[in-house]
């Protein structure tokens, strides 16, 4: 059966973002989105017109979709695939974007009663990194072009199914790289797990001081972005607590970078605290343009070419693609 409906739960920018890049690649589909929030639907469907339609009602949304894509915090996970678990079409394929993967896979264990369920995170492109707005007016259709799509099928999807989810990254113009969610959630712990937890810390610390209220007249983007995480606070404990020891091994480690950091200040050691700064400057440019580049040599995915369930998803769109090119 070929793909007649997507349906996007979770329509921040992610969400729109992915409306609008499926639209851009000319897939002949009904998209539907769904938010708690149904001003969010509105903006995504009359304003960004990332959706075809908004559908308020969550299991009306999830019943109709051939491919369902939830982009919601992982603190909402559980909830939605409980209320959608025996809702879904047979064949529906799930693909879940939500922050923690090893959770996402035993949630959907738990609550998925038919479908085929696969993680995954589209990873932001390079030259949205520094971009914190997260409404759907900031939504693009090139939101991951050029960057990876993180594929984590659960041990029983069809290799159909997973082929599905491979074509859907490449129409967000993503390019497939498998890894086990345990590891990938290890890499995440410390540039997901520790951004949130300083936020809260430096938030808080900066909030108790005398001038407090002075200082929002001029807080500016550094403050702003570094206190991000705080946006989506309820994820925060759970990605903390999802591997304690490994989080506190990350804490540790940014104390004693923050000794260093005291005792140059300390020490009023202006020479050693700009060579520290300029290191660390060139190193993030480093990773700015290996990211830009997008060559990550040490796990490339074979090609897969689409067919069975993907060719009946899509309609042979990816195969007719790919023949285009060759």
């Amino acid at each position: 059966m070929k793909t007649q409906t997507i349906t996007i739960i979770g329509l921040d920018r992610i969400g729109t973002s992915i409306g609008l890049a499926l639209k851009k690649s000319s897939l002949a589909v009904t998209l539907v989105g769904h938010d708690t929030d149904a001003a969010k639907g509105k903006l995504a469907k009359d304003v960004v017109q990332a959706v075809d339609q908004a559908e308020w009602n969550l299991v009306s949304a999830a019943r109709r979709a051939d491919i369902l894509v939830i982009t919601s915090p992982v603190a909402d996970l559980a909830s939605i695939l409980q209320i959608i678990g025996t809702e879904l079409q047979e064949h529906t394929l799930v693909l879940d974007f939500s922050g923690l993967k090893r959770l996402g896979l035993s949630l959907a264990e738990q609550h998925l009663r038919q479908g085929h369920y696969v993680g995954a995170v589209p990873v932001l492109a390079a030259d949205y990194l520094a971009d914190g707005r997260s409404d759907p007016t900031a939504a693009t259709p090139d939101l991951f072009r050029n960057s990876a799509f993180c594929l984590m099928p659960a041990p029983n999807a069809e290799p159909q199914a997973v082929e599905t989810a491979v074509n859907f990254g490449l129409l967000l113009g993503a390019l497939p790289y498998f890894i086990d969610p345990a590891e990938y959630d290890s890499l995440v712990q410390g540039s997901d797990t520790l951004p949130g937890l300083v936020s809260l810390a430096m938030f808080n610390t900066l909030q108790k001081a005398t001038g407090w209220r002075d200082m929002l007249r001029f807080a500016g983007q550094p403050f702003t972005l570094m206190t991000l995480p705080l946006a989506n606070e309820r994820d925060i404990p759970l990605h903390a607590l999802n591997n304690p020891q490994a989080t506190l091994r990350w804490l540790d480690a940014l104390l004693d970078e923050l000794k260093i950091v005291r005792r140059l200040v300390a020490e009023e050691n202006e020479e050693l605290l700009s060579a520290y700064a300029e290191q660390l400057a060139t190193e993030r440019e480093k990773w700015l343009q290996a990211r830009q580049k997008n060559d990550w040599d040490e796990r490339r995915s074979p090609p897969i070419r689409p067919r069975t369930m993907s060719e009946h998803l899509f309609g042979g769109l990816a195969r007719r693609g790919e023949d285009d090119d060759e």
